[in-house]
């Protein structure tokens, strides 16, 4: 039965549905898909219009505060169709991630204003290196699939793009919470607004911290946001600076089989920094088992209304990142850190006690441009960038219980690397009657190169790529708010530096090759809308999850030549009452490696799902507002994943379903307003785990928080 579900789901794949999960409001209560409203967004050149036929989630300023609590992106998008999210310490602060389709951040595109946030080597996002970004983003687009052109690594699971452009509105706000697991909470904001003089100027502080749900995986985060810009004339410039500093515990390890889920469960047992005896039993911990990280990134944008008929928008931008993880390596051979025996009268001894610093120090640079020409129902884009990173890696041994050791200055590993990144790409689109017909085609460039070594051994390679990412789409309205899409595009994607440096030969890794065709329909009434989304992502050379990681926590991947992911989503929204609506998604799909073969000396496995791919992700919202006061109730469901390619049950992450709660009230008055929020989290004390990895055959789960709350209150003045 199972086989003719599929194979059903596979016809109707190839006869109809999916790749635009968008539409216009149809009251502001029930909206699905709000709608970008700044021209700042709109200029961007790697943001889809919203007539574009790409699979798309906006949301609006208004939006993001209202789901804004602290906690990180992934938090904030947990209720968008088919993803899902996670973090390290279990409560949503800290180290977060998401999955979108089942492609996790490494797959996702990230820019903020157009300009690329993955890190460059690892192709990952890490948020915790940014808090509270959120707080100083007025708007967001979620691209599914490959999406439309934009600079940085190439989109497989996703393109995230966020604005923090605009002169915003003038006055300030603090805003002060407190939560579950000692989470703590202050923001503050002001801004100029737009002068008479055409200048603006925002800034913002922010202080997070948190115990975090797992044993000792607290966070320190720090953050800060300063623009000012000046427009007049057909002329914008703005000038931005915004970075961070964290101090988290290491969380990363997460807990087994039978501490998870067995009789004497402790989910929140943290394995980081604890110290054992002889015997294997821990005996204390080490208090600086911690990540320490600082980022700094600085945009310069400028936008000229008027050059040749159509709006020219550049940016210069410059990132500087620098930190380390601390770690405490017991009964470890001193050879592997570059310290010599202790030799005494009595004895020599080659083991022992040793604290290490593995440290990363880089800089990401280049520019970005784009032109935009729109006539008589024409649509041409011009744009593209060049980047580069340059990044240090290196080890030092800050103690040794070695007499012998005399100095500590030394790094016991180096390394260096250079990725240069260069693309340029041309949009167009042509809406005639009620047809839009869409075509973009980039060229991308990339040359990655590195010498020495890693805290995981060497890494040596000089790769370069080509690739060539054509896409096409189509969408007509049939009148009656019923529209219909097509698209289909072709994306390449680089390994990344793990997969290089573990590859037996990293001349012999190939790229990924992605061919993305999606459906949508989308239908609304005066009180309803209606979406429904298919796609067929047909992978070559599709580097998938292992589902182990290195002992930097960083996923292992290999090459599985074909598999593919296809799958229906479904949005849809209803207005009960003027004041009461509701909301629920479904995302179903298949994600199979084809032939897949778990070892080259084993025998033919078969097709078998790839990791880390629920089949069915779920949720419903049921929203109630009113004179200031909202309240919602929420859930979400997640189904059974894979935490390995061979699909044994030994390596599974069971299904969960949380249920959640939030309700918010504003006192408004001359000043200050003043709006107050509860949020309620995982209403049925669910234990659960939402990712995990496999350690050989050992299967290891990161557990998130049972019931939490979260509180807060927001002065705006």
């Amino acid at each position: 039965m199972k086989k003719i579900m599929l194979s059903v789901v596979g016809l109707a794949l190839s006869l109809f549905a999916t790749a635009q999960e968008k539409t216009d409001s149809v009251k502001v209560d029930i909206r699905l898909l709000p709608k970008v409203e700044l021209n700042e967004v709109n200029v961007l050149g790697t943001w889809a219009q919203k007539e574009d036929p790409i699979a798309q989630i906006n949301l609006t300023k208004k939006d993001v505060e209202a789901l804004n609590t602290g906690r990180d992106l992934p938090y904030v998008l947990q209720d968008v169709t088919g993803v899902v999210s996670f973090s390290d310490a279990g409560n949503g602060v800290g180290y977060t991630n998401m999955r979108v389709r089942g492609s996790d951040i490494t797959r996702i595109n990230v820019t903020v204003n157009g300009i690329p946030m993955n890190d460059a080597e690892s192709h990952g996002v890490f948020w915790v290196n940014t808090p509270d970004l959120m707080s100083s983003t007025n708007a967001i687009q979620l691209q599914k699939g490959v999406g439309t052109s934009t600079n940085g690594s190439g989109a497989f699971g996703a393109s995230l793009g966020l604005s923090t452009l605009g002169a915003g509105e003038k006055g300030g706000r603090i805003t002060l919470g407190a939560g579950s697991f000692g989470t703590q909470r202050a923001t503050i904001e002001a801004s100029t607004g737009k002068t008479e003089s055409g200048f603006w100027m925002n800034t913002r502080i922010s202080s997070i911290t948190s115990d975090g749900y797992v044993e000792r995986a607290s966070s320190d985060l720090q953050s800060y946001y300063v623009s000012a810009g000046f427009a007049d004339g057909g002329h914008y410039f703005e000038a931005i600076r915004f970075g961070g500093g964290e101090r988290t515990y290491q969380a990363w390890y997460g807990v087994d089989s039978t501490t998870m889920y067995g009789q004497n469960a402790f989910p929140q047992f943290n394995a980081a920094g604890a110290l054992y005896d002889d015997n294997w039993n821990v005996i204390g911990t080490y208090n600086d088992q911690v990540d320490n990280y600082g980022q700094e990134h600085t945009q310069l944008h400028y936008r000229y209304s008027n050059l040749f008929g159509g709006t020219f928008a550049a940016a210069l931008h410059h990132t500087a990142g620098a930190g380390y993880y601390e770690e405490y390596n017991q009964n470890t051979v001193y050879n592997d850190f570059g310290i010599g025996d202790y030799v005494s009268a009595m004895d020599t001894v080659s083991y022992g006690d040793v604290v290490t610093r593995k440290w990363l120090d880089n800089a990401f640079y280049g520019a970005t441009s784009s032109w935009t020409y729109e006539k008589d129902g024409q649509r041409l884009q011009l744009g593209g960038g060049a980047h580069r990173y340059d990044g240090a890696h290196f080890g030092k041994v800050i103690w040794a219980n070695n007499p012998n050791v005399s100095t500590l200055d030394a790094d016991y590993y180096t390394g260096d690397a250079i990725k240069d990144d260069a693309n340029f790409y041309a949009k167009y689109a042509l809406t005639k009657n009620n047809l839009l017909v869409y075509a973009d085609a980039q060229y991308r460039f990339v040359n990655h190169s590195s010498t020495g070594g890693s805290a995981t051994g060497p890494a040596n390679f000089d790769r370069t790529f080509n690739f060539f990412n054509p896409k096409l789409g189509l969408t007509y309205n049939f009148g009656g708010n019923q529209i219909f899409g097509a698209y289909a595009g072709i994306g390449h994607r680089e390994p990344n530096r793990t997969d290089l440096q573990y590859a037996d030969d990293p001349n012999e890794l190939l790229a990924e090759r992605m061919l993305d065709i999606e459906f949508n329909f989308r239908n609304s009434g005066e009180r309803w809308i209606f979406d429904v989304n298919a796609y067929r992502q047909q992978y070559q050379n599709q580097l998938v999850l292992t589902g182990a990681i290195d002992a930097q926590n960083y996923p292992i991947r290999e090459n599985v030549g074909q598999s593919f992911r296809q799958g229906l989503e479904f949005t849809g929204a209803y207005e009960l009452t003027s004041a009461l609506s509701a909301r629920a998604n479904l995302a179903l799909s298949q994600n199979e490696n084809v032939n897949w073969v778990s070892d080259p000396t084993s025998s033919f496995v078969g097709n078998t799902t790839i990791a880390f791919s629920p089949s069915t992700v779920a949720s419903a919202r049921l929203t109630y507002v009113k004179k200031g006061f909202e309240a919602t109730l929420w859930n979400q469901y997640v189904g059974k994943q894979y935490m390995s390619n061979e699909a044994l049950e030994a390596h599974s992450l069971p299904a969960y379903h949380v249920i959640n709660a939030r309700t918010s009230y504003t006192w408004y008055g001359k000043y200050p307003n003043v709006t107050g929020f509860v949020e309620f989290r995982n209403l049925g004390n669910t234990s659960y785990a939402a990712n995990g990895y496999m350690w050989g055959d050992f299967a290891y789960y990161y557990a998130q928080a049972t019931f939490n709350i979260m509180t807060g209150l927001t002065f705006e003045f």
